[in-house]
C-alpha cells in the first residue's frame, strides 16, 4: 500500500508546485489569473495525468518497438506476387514526438484517435532525456524522418510533438531544407520560448530549456520562416510552462491556437484537445503540396 502511496504523492508535489509557480508568474507579469476552480481542475488534470504517465511509462520498450518508423526493405528471397493492387487514398503518415523524462507511451491514447481518424499510419519517435542536449536530440528527430521518408517514398508526412517534442520538431525545421520533406507540424503544449520552471529540471537539457535563455535566443537567431503551415497549440493554464508567454511562438508561418483549458500533461489524454490537433493535422494535409495529386482522402 505504501509503493501506491509514491507515485500519487509525486503527481500531488508536480501539481501543486508548477501551479504555485504558475500563479507567482502571474502575478508578477500583471497578467489576469484564471478562475480558482479552473485552477483546480487543472490541479486535478495534472494529478491524474502524471498517475498515467507512470502507470504507462514500464511500456515504453516494448512500444517503441511497434512504432517507430522503419524503411521497407523487401527480402531478396521473398516470392513475386504479381502487380500490387492500387491502394485506397490515405491521409499521409504522422510522425509523434514525445517530451521530456516522457517515453512514447505519451501517445498511448492519441495513436488510437488518429487511426479512428483516417491517419492509419501513425508512428512514434523516441528519445532519452538524459546525458544528451537539443542539438543531438535534433539529429536523432532527423534519422527517425528518414526513416519514414524512406518507408514511405513519395510522401511528406506530418510531425506532431508535446512539449520538448515540439521543440525538437520546431529546431529541425529551422534547417530550411527539410521544410520541403514535410507538409506540415503541430505543437501541444511545447514551451517555444522556454520556461522558468527549467531551472527545477535535472538533467542539462532540462535546464538548458530556460525561458529566454541561450537556447532559445540561438534557435530564433538561426531558424528559417516556416515553409510549411505550422500550429501550436497551448492551454490558458499550463503549468509547466511558465510564464504563459513561453507558449507563445513567434517565428513567421506559425499559427498560435488555444486549446481547451486543461494541465500540461493532460493534453496527452484530453479528447477535446486531440480533436483539435486531429483537425489542424488534416488542414495541414488538404495544404499539402500535390495533396490532390496524391488522391489523399478524407475518411
Amino acid at each position: 500500500m505504501s509503493l501506491l502511496l509514491v507515485p500519487l504523492c509525486i503527481a500531488l508535489a508536480v501539481a501543486v508546485v508548477s501551479y504555485l509557480l504558475f500563479f507567482r508568474a502571474a502575478r508578477r507579469d500583471a497578467a489576469p489569473a484564471p478562475p480558482a476552480a479552473l485552477v483546480l481542475r487543472g490541479m486535478a488534470y495534472s494529478v491524474a495525468g502524471v498517475l498515467l504517465a507512470l502507470a504507462f511509462y514500464p511500456l515504453g520498450p516494448w512500444f517503441r518497438r511497434r512504432c517507430r518508423p522503419r524503411p521497407f526493405a523487401p527480402s531478396p528471397n521473398a516470392p513475386s506476387r504479381g502487380p500490387v493492387p492500387a491502394l485506397p487514398p490515405i491521409l499521409p503518415p504522422v510522425l509523434l514526438v514525445h517530451g521530456l523524462y516522457h517515453n512514447v507511451t505519451a501517445w498511448t491514447l492519441y495513436r488510437r484517435w488518429l487511426r479512428a481518424a483516417g491517419f492509419t499510419r501513425v508512428y512514434c519517435h523516441g528519445y532519452s532525456s538524459w546525458r544528451t542536449d537539443f542539438g543531438l536530440l535534433v539529429d536523432e528527430l532527423d534519422e527517425a524522418v528518414r526513416d519514414l521518408l524512406a518507408a514511405h517514398p513519395g510522401e511528406r508526412p506530418l510531425l506532431m510533438g508535446h512539449s520538448l517534442g515540439g521543440l525538437l520538431i520546431r529546431g529541425w525545421l529551422a534547417d530550411a531544407a527539410n521544410q520541403h520533406l514535410v507538409a506540415g507540424a503541430v505543437t501541444l503544449g511545447t514551451p517555444h520560448q522556454g520556461s522558468s520552471l527549467a531551472r527545477l529540471g535535472a538533467g542539462r537539457l532540462a535546464r538548458s530549456l530556460a525561458f529566454r535563455g541561450a537556447l532559445i535566443r540561438d534557435l530564433e537567431a538561426t531558424e528559417a520562416p516556416a515553409g510549411v503551415p505550422c500550429v501550436a497549440l497551448y492551454s490558458p493554464i499550463d503549468n509547466m510552462v511558465v510564464p504563459q508567454e513561453g507558449l507563445h511562438v513567434t517565428t513567421p508561418g506559425w499559427t498560435l491556437r488555444a486549446s481547451p483549458a486543461v494541465s500540461h500533461i493532460w493534453m496527452l489524454w484530453d479528447r477535446d484537445t486531440a480533436r483539435l490537433a486531429i483537425k489542424a493535422l488534416r488542414d495541414l494535409a488538404d495544404r499539402a503540396p500535390g495533396r490532390k495529386d496524391a488522391g489523399y482522402s478524407r475518411a
